[in-house]
């Protein structure tokens, strides 16, 4: 490439990233909300839905740098669903993002509608003017895993067909681009900055590689990717055997699904008592039939703890379910909500129209709008 022509790319890139941030970050919010709020509706009070969101939007980093830097040239036709044989066995928590799956259930479809409204869209649609790429169009799936709650020793698989010239040229672009052989691989390191809602600028070491045409691996941690190239190639042991067997993980319908072991174990002495005394979860999210669910099981130790555990989630849904007159949307969810319990586990299901739960979402959406525009 010529220096004209980096000096061009470079001007674009420089317009582009700001768009590029706002627009992509506020997506994958929205994605993410559907696992946060709707899972359980009194999930902010428990603290249990926003720590799995934190797991989620912690890594969406990730993923911004991604949709960065990846130039797609053609759209996949199949769906991503998830593939623990691409996990590596000591991984402690999953999330996938199926994206074909997600476009094709109504919520999907609604959400694509109010990106278009919001102007989001339109964002997105610039930003692929530059890049070659549309995260709504152009992403097949999204699956991240790791080993306890340190974003280094986090993964993101995104998938996709990539025009590795063109990823490559912009890449190379960055001050602090660095290359590093791990085997027949070529690893690309370089520096990513991360704007934050206060509008500081933190900066940090961003490393990831073209395993082949369709998949791209990347981390904040340079071990991490070499370990999740080991288990592509076959080379370090994968999760396909045992690793999670949580039914949310072959959820019929599903777009989004997490698991996770030794929950209590990452949990920080902050976070909810629900949290400290649970052993494993699992959270299905999807559509069968134009019915939209969300399912979240939790395994606790011993029976009795899972009982206690019951005892306060049915408490928080009663306690939501008797706030119509704050927010009714919400109320009429919660009152949907069935709860169970057997043996060592807790059961929480939500059925319902997807409208009634992408109406609750674009509320949400509002109100985050118009405290982060100042009005009251």
């Amino acid at each position: 490439m010529d220096e004209s022509r980096k000096w061009s790319l470079a001007v674009a890139l420089g317009n582009a990233r700001q768009e590029r941030h706002r627009a992509i970050r506020e997506f994958f919010g929205m994605i993410g909300q559907i696992g946060i709020t709707m899972v359980f509706p009194a999930g902010r009070a428990l603290n249990l839905i926003e720590w799995i969101g934190a797991v989620i939007m912690r890594r969406s980093i990730f993923i911004v740098a991604i949709t960065g830097v990846v130039v797609l040239t053609a759209r996949p036709a199949v769906s991503g669903p998830l593939l623990k044989s691409r996990v590596g066995k000591d991984a402690n928590w999953v999330v996938h993002l199926d994206c074909e799956q997600l476009k094709r259930a109504q919520i999907g479809g609604l959400i694509r509608e109010e990106l278009v409204r919001i102007g989001v869209e339109e964002k997105l649609a610039n930003f692929a003017e530059v890049f070659s790429f549309h995260p709504l169009d152009d992403l097949q799936s999204v699956t991240l895993y790791g080993n306890g709650p340190d974003e280094e020793r986090a993964v993101v698989l995104a998938e996709g067909r990539f025009d590795a010239e063109k990823l490559l040229a912009i890449v190379r672009l960055n001050p602090r681009y660095e290359e590093i052989k791990h085997g027949d691989f070529v690893l690309h390191g370089w520096l990513q900055e991360d704007k934050h809602k206060d509008d500081q600028t933190t900066e940090k070491m961003v490393y990831g590689c073209l395993y082949d045409k369709r998949l791209v691996v990347m981390s904040a941690g340079l071990d991490a990717v070499k370990w999740a190239l080991d288990v592509l190639a076959g080379t370090a042991e994968d999760a396909a055997d045992g690793v999670f067997d949580q039914a949310a993980l072959s959820a019929e319908g599903a777009f989004f699904q997490v698991a996770a072991n030794g929950v209590g174990e990452m949990a920080d002495e902050e976070e909810a008592a629900v949290l400290k005394q649970t052993d494993a979860l699992g959270l299905a999210v999807g559509e069968v039939e134009g019915d939209f669910y969300a399912d979240l099981e939790l395994t606790a130790d011993t029976s009795e703890v899972a009982q206690g555990i019951s005892k306060i989630l049915e408490g928080v849904i009663a306690f939501v379910s008797l706030s119509g007159e704050d927010r009714p949307r919400l109320a009429e969810l919660a009152k949907k909500v069935e709860l169970s319990c057997q043996g060592n586990s807790v059961r929480v299901h939500l059925g319902c129209d997807p409208r009634a739960v992408f109406e609750l979402l674009r509320e949400q959406w509002e109100k985050d709008r118009e405290k982060k525009n100042g009005i009251q």
